[in-house]
Parts: structure tokens; sequence; C-alpha cells
């Protein structure tokens, strides 16, 4: 039987839970040329979000670059030639980004399984001082055509490129002149994304406006968990379902794989049961043992032991003498620096003086072993 749930890429039709107050309010920024930088926890459904209000306006064409790991400023050029060629498959506008970024010696080929054109560009040329300017150029005159949304998923990675800083004031100098072109900026890591757009001395400081994308409707979450246990052949209570969410913190790719793993434990015309939770876990233990094994590979004593004791305590305060004592560091530099580099590595997150787990099951894995 087909599977109910999909997470872990951009999911859209039935498995996307709709959100259509968030929609409607994306669709009216776009529609006014408005800049937004849209925050929310990693697997929120930010980018299936975004790409399901925009697929849906009329006449609207959607430019998504995905910066997700980028390391070389001949990266950044690649994604977002990438990103143009994926935009239409008509001829006439992909010669047109041919030619604007001529300089890059672009080419264009066809996927002989889909169909799909993609734009490759030379990686010497793309490393050229000038190459930034002239991708940017490429989509500031794409856009002049009108009716364009940008879209840059995880902005945040830029600032992991060599003169990030340059790299960000020319690209600021570009799109500040397309004041009817949407850019939509969207990041999972908080700090950083808060340093761009906040931070007086940076070239995007108040460029664009904060737009959050919180966890879904419980109730509507909660309906649509039904329905698709319901089409997988299965059944599960509405308290059930509230459950599930509570566990995965309302995070809905989070959720989404453990309903998955839930189905994939459940007989065809079973009712679901919060005690078959315990072996669902078992499901995503033994998936992702390997990354978490790593995650903890490299980590200092100190830094294991923070993690370890954060697993336990979520809720603690962590430079309380209760928290101290329980992992046994008494130097709250020594946890301070730890917990930097946790947040540094991603998996754990801060919000002012609260840390979280980034993946909630890797919580509830270390909690047994590690």
């Amino acid at each position: 039987m087909k599977m109910p749930f999909r997470y872990g890429c951009v999911v859209d039709g039935e498995y996307f839970c709709p959100r259509p107050e968030l929609e409607r309010q994306l669709r009216n920024y776009a529609e006014s040329g408005q800049n937004l930088v849209i925050q929310g926890e990693r697997r929120m459904g930010k980018t299936s979000l975004v790409k399901k209000a925009i697929s849906g306006m009329k006449g609207e064409r959607l430019l998504y670059i995905d910066l997700y790991g980028i390391r070389t400023l001949a990266d950044f050029c690649r994604r977002v030639m990438s990103g143009v060629g994926g935009v239409t498959e008509k001829m006439s506008f992909l010669k047109k980004a041919l030619s604007l970024a001529h300089r890059l010696r672009p080419a264009l080929t066809i996927d002989s399984t889909t169909g799909a054109p993609t734009i490759t560009v030379d990686a010497r040329a793309a490393s050229e001082p000038d190459s930034l300017g002239a991708v940017m150029a490429t989509v500031k005159k794409l856009a002049e055509d009108g009716g364009l949304c940008v879209v840059m998923d995880e902005f945040q990675d830029l600032l992991k490129l060599e003169d990030s800083a340059k790299i960000l004031a020319e690209m600021r100098g570009t799109i500040q002149f397309q004041a009817d072109t949407p850019y939509f900026y969207l990041g999972s890591s908080r700090n950083d994304m808060l340093r761009i757009f906040t931070h007086y001395d940076s070239p995007f400081f108040k460029s664009a406006l904060p737009f959050e994308v919180p966890p879904i409707n419980e109730a509507a979450f909660v309906r649509f968990i039904v329905s698709r246990f319901r089409k997988g052949g299965c059944e599960i209570a509405a308290d059930v379902a509230r459950s599930l969410i509570k566990f995965a913190d309302g995070v809905s790719g989070d959720v989404q794989e453990l309903c998955d793993a839930l189905w994939s434990v459940t007989s065809e015309g079973a009712s679901v049961s919060a005690d078959d939770l315990p072996t669902a876990l078992a499901v995503v233990f033994a998936r992702e043992k390997n990354g978490f094994e790593n995650a903890i590979a490299d980590l200092t004593p100190n830094q294991l032991t923070v993690l370890r004791g954060l697993a336990q305590m979520e809720s603690a305060r962590v430079f309380t003498s209760e928290f101290m004592d329980s992992v046994r560091i008494a130097s709250p530099g020594a946890i301070k620096r730890a917990l930097n580099s946790l947040v540094a590595s991603r998996l754990i997150c801060q919000n002012r003086t609260e840390y979280t787990f980034s993946n909630p099951f890797f919580r509830e894995w270390l909690k047994v072993n590690a």
C-alpha cells in the first residue's frame, strides 16, 4: 500500500498539510514585492509552505536557490544558475539566461529521464571576482520580465564563505534596486539570520520583513494525521495524534517521520495506540543510528556530557546548581563553551537563555544510548 506520510523533502499535494492563512499572507507579500526573512525551526516545513504558496499564484514564477552547505563563491554561482534553469522550460527564457551569464561559460543540459533543463557553469569562471555580479545581474534582468519571486533557502550559509561580508554587500547592492521583485530569505539558524538582518553593520540590516513560520495549528494537524492514517488503511485516535505532535514539539517534518514509523509497524486495518510509540521509535533509531553515532563521535568529553545532561533535563536552566551537579561540571564557563560548540554544530538550538535539541529523536536516543 502507498505510504501515507512523506518527510525529509519538499512535500506537496496530498502530503502537504494546508496552512491557508500563512499561504495567503505569503501571496500578498509576493504580489506587493515585499522582501521577507522567513524563519522557523528546522523541518518546520518552511520550504514546502513557500513553494505551495507561490505555485498557487497565477503568472508568478519561482526562482528557488538552495544554498545549504555552500563553501565557495563558485558553489553560490552554480546554485543560482541551477535555480535559473529550473524556473521554466521555455527555450527563449533559458537562452536569455545563458546570454546574460556568458562570462561564466554556461551550458544547458536536459535530464534524459525527467526532461528538465539544467544550467551548469564553468567552475574556474565561477570563481572569478566578477562572477557574483554576473549571476546577480542575470537574476535582475530575468526579474524585469515581471512575475518572479526569488527564494534563497538556508541563506545563513553565505556566512561560511570567504569574504562573506563583501559578497553580501554586492548582493544587497543589486537587490535593493529590484523594488517589484520579492526576495524570500529562508533560514534555520536563528542566530545567524539575526546576524545578517538585524546587526547594524550588516549590508542586509532591516532589508526584509520578519516572517515567522510557527507550528501547524494543532486541530488542523490532528485532522490531517487522522485522515492520512485512514488513507494508509489504519486508524488513529485524535488524542494519540495529539501526543505525537507534542512529542515532536510540533515540528511538522518530525511529526510526519514519527507517523511514518508508526504506520510501518501497524497492520492494515488495525488502530494505532500510544503503546506503539516505543516500537516506532526503535524504527526511527535504526534508520538514523549512523547519523546519531557520527554526531557524537567528534565531541569533546565536556560537550558530550553537557549534551547528555540536556537530554535528561532539557527543561532545566543550564547554569543552575542542579544542572551543574547533574553533569558534574562546576565551571559555568566550561558549560558555556560546550553549549556554544553544540549550537555551532547545530545539534542544539539557542533561543535567548533556552537550549533545545534540533532533533527530538536524537534527544530520546541519547537518553538510552550515549
